[in-house]
């Protein structure tokens, strides 16, 4: 499929960040398929839509991320790193003082599109939200978390995927140190619309392997630098034509 130049809006809502967040329980986070039509890794939730069914989800972040944040269900009980990251992920929930950038991304011929609201502290990014929506129903939404530039937590949601009657959804999470993967999680569960939710929050994680982890590292670098790296968030979200 054919792409051409992006079409990237800066927007600054110099707004402050704090929107009731939760801190997380445990690592439980949510992550969803990392490439579209994937299945499988873990922070937001899951498949893509199929039409007729409801409309996307459309919850607050933070309440988003407080459903599968960092430290829940006991997963690697004992782990200082883990805890760490908790206690990091904890503070940018808590902190009411971020202000908000958004850039949004068009893909050429209306091949998808971009949301990236970047919230920062004294010039320095702690979180940023990725909406990536992809051609037809897919796409999925990640949460990203740094520390002093390098992601510790992410999750990631696909678009719920289904009916009127009955819904999909899967989330994955993945933790990391020092630039490394040391933890990837994910869970799915279906049910009827107004149900879903709840089951997800309840569903007992998976540990999975990190096959996914690299590519949502290097999403969540090109997401830090905001407007600038256009042309490799095209590479890596925009359709490539075939070779």
């Amino acid at each position: 499929m054919g792409r051409s130049a992006f079409v990237f809006t800066g927007v600054l809502l110099v707004t402050g960040c704090g929107r009731g967040d939760v801190a997380p329980a445990s690592a439980s986070s949510r992550t969803a398929a990392v490439s579209r039509g994937e299945n499988g890794a873990q922070p937001p939730p899951a498949a893509a839509p199929a039409s007729g069914q409801p409309a996307p989800r459309t919850a607050a972040p933070d309440a988003a991320a407080a459903a599968g944040s960092p430290g829940a269900d006991g997963e690697a009980p004992g782990d200082p790193r883990i805890d760490e990251i908790r206690k990091k992920y904890e503070e940018i929930q808590a902190d009411k003082g971020l202000s908000t950038s958004e850039v949004r991304m068009v893909c050429p011929g209306g091949e998808g599109s971009a949301e990236v609201r970047l919230h920062r502290k004294n010039n320095t990014v702690s979180r940023v939200e990725l909406k990536d929506h992809a051609a037809g129903d897919a796409g999925s939404t990640y949460l990203f978390y740094y520390d002093n530039g390098q992601l510790i937590f992410a999750l990631n949601d696909a678009e719920p995927f289904g009916g009127l009657t009955e819904l999909r959804l899967l989330q994955r999470r993945y933790y990391y140190h020092q630039g490394s993967p040391i933890l990837c999680m994910k869970k799915s569960v279906q049910g009827p619309p107004d149900e879903v939710e709840s089951l997800l929050h309840k569903a007992p994680n998976e540990r999975v392997d990190c096959s996914f982890a690299p590519k949502v590292q290097r999403i969540a670098s090109v997401a830090l630098r905001g407007a600038e790296a256009i042309d490799e968030m095209k590479k890596l979200l925009c359709p490539q034509p075939l070779r």
